[in-house]
């Protein structure tokens, strides 16, 4: 027999004489129970060792499951890999007269090779990449002239370093080899081979792959911190479509530094997803974007300000200390033909949600919200996060979720609810049947965030003690 943990979540019943008071808990303390929902025991559905948090959840009409979430980020540009990404990575040392190189095969022009490498965060390491044609041999190779050197004095940790040509290489084998090495230079290892790529140290074959890939066009190569993937169930969570990455920054944008915190409703024929970015690369100062795509997993067209597509603008442009985290952790609800867009405001001192509004008929909403200020103020809860809100029909109320004393083994999810949307009351805090370290909670709802609890719901979270290192749990959500 299956043993479940319930949480009790206790909301307040328009016309009903029965009083239900919560205690701190959360937890029920009249022997009346109305309209209340449980947390069932649930289950994993990541355990990746990096992150995937911040979930966005449409059941749809069906039963089907889709769920967004923000994940790890990679490298701007159009690339050819010449190591396996699922491989285990290593940190190779390049020490003293130690070079490494690799032979690979483009089969187009390319605009340029890179190769990543490690520092262990020193400011004076330096390394010089060498790019050859293949002759018949290795050693043949590297005693011919190169066909470009770039010297690299302190670069950064983990930096990509690159040789680039703006008329492009063209097709064939070529080496590229790191060398003349100094502070503490390395290289970036996966472990598997590749088809397209041999790899060697001091001339000698080794095992694995250098991280080393192509740019076809013009790019700088750099790394992203984030971007949003999909997957879908059809089966209440327990089994999920291979994930999809699928909303990237835009390279030479307002948004290249990362596509982070997806929320996403659908209408009118289009699945609209918010999310936050940022120009700062301290990662503070953050803005709310928006992109909308007639699939969930894209293509997506961003809002650019006047139209959708192209040079993605701000829909909420955060105007606060230029050292506050900012505005962005988009969510939305579709009700009565208006359209909520809710987002975090964390100034230095404040932690708050706040909402602006549209027509939903306006297919250009973005160039017309209405901003109302702060709608659930979380300021007084210690390491409270972003909300997650969705509508309930049968009550008319909107339902809040977030979690506080965030990644603390004292975590916990708290709950509020109001009338018109614009403002909310804290009703309940939820301490019991959650893991531990959790945060950055999401709750599912129909197409438009609405909650029907007539039908399956469920309650997802990241949680985890070691930072991004994180699992991703999974809980039925039932109502009474």
């Amino acid at each position: 027999m299956k043993k479940f943990v319930v949480i009790y979540l206790v909301f307040a019943v328009s016309g009903c004489n029965k009083k239900v008071v919560t205690s701190e808990s959360g937890n029920a303390t009249d022997s009346v129970y109305t309209n209340i929902f449980m947390v069932q025991a649930g289950w994993d559905i990541y355990t990746g060792g990096v992150y995937r948090y911040g979930p966005s959840i449409i059941e749809n009409d069906d039963g089907s499951i889709d769920a967004w979430f923000a994940a790890p980020g990679g490298t701007l540009g159009d690339r050819v890999l010449f190591y396996d990404e699922a491989g285990a990575q290593t940190a190779v040392a390049l020490n003293d007269a130690v070079s490494a190189a690799q032979k690979f095969t483009a089969g187009e022009p390319f605009y340029a090779i890179a190769v990543a490498c490690p520092n262990w965060v020193s400011t004076n390491s330096s390394l010089t990449l060498n790019l050859y044609r293949w002759k018949s041999n290795y050693t043949s190779t590297v005693a011919s002239a190169p066909l470009a050197t770039m010297v690299y004095s302190n670069y950064q940790d983990n930096q990509n370093l690159l040789i680039a040509s703006d008329e492009k290489f063209s097709a064939g084998t070529y080496v590229w080899v790191l060398s003349d090495p100094s502070g503490t230079a390395g290289v970036w290892k996966k472990e598997g081979a590749m088809n397209n790529a041999v790899s060697f140290k001091n001339g000698e074959v080794v095992t694995g792959s250098y991280q080393a890939f192509l740019l076809l066009n013009p790019s700088s190569g750099v790394q992203y911190w984030d971007q949003a993937s999909y997957m879908r169930s059809t089966d209440g969570g327990k089994k999920w479509s291979a994930e999809e990455m699928v909303l990237k920054p835009t390279e030479g944008s307002r948004d290249q530094f990362s596509v982070c915190d997806p929320g996403v409703v659908k209408y009118n024929g289009y699945y609209y997803t918010g999310y936050t970015s940022t120009e700062d690369e301290r990662g503070v100062f953050n803005h709310a974007y928006v992109a909308r795509s007639t699939s969930p997993n894209g293509p997506w067209e961003k809002w650019n300000g006047t139209a959708w597509g192209g040079n993605p603008q701000p829909v909420i442009t955060f105007s606060g200390d230029a050292d506050a985290w900012g505005a962005g952790e988009p969510c939305m609800v579709v009700n009565n033909d208006t359209l909520f867009f809710y987002y975090s405001w964390n100034g230095p001192a404040t932690t708050e949600t706040r909402v602006a509004t549209a027509s939903a008929a306006d297919a250009d909403w973005p160039a017309h919200l209405t901003l109302h200020g702060t709608a659930v103020n979380k300021t007084a809860i210690g390491g409270s996060d972003h909300c997650d809100i969705k509508y309930r029909d049968d009550l008319k109320k909107y339902y809040a979720i977030h979690t506080a004393s965030r990644l603390t083994a004292d975590s916990y999810i708290v709950l509020w609810e109001s009338s018109d949307g614009l403002s909310f009351n804290k009703i309940s805090e939820i301490r019991n049947g959650l893991k531990p370290y959790l945060h950055n909670c999401g709750w599912s709802g129909d197409e438009r965030g609405h909650i029907n609890p007539e039908k399956q719901q469920y309650l997802s979270y990241a949680y985890g003690p070691n930072w991004a290192n994180w699992n991703t749990m999974w809980h039925p959500v039932t109502f009474k």
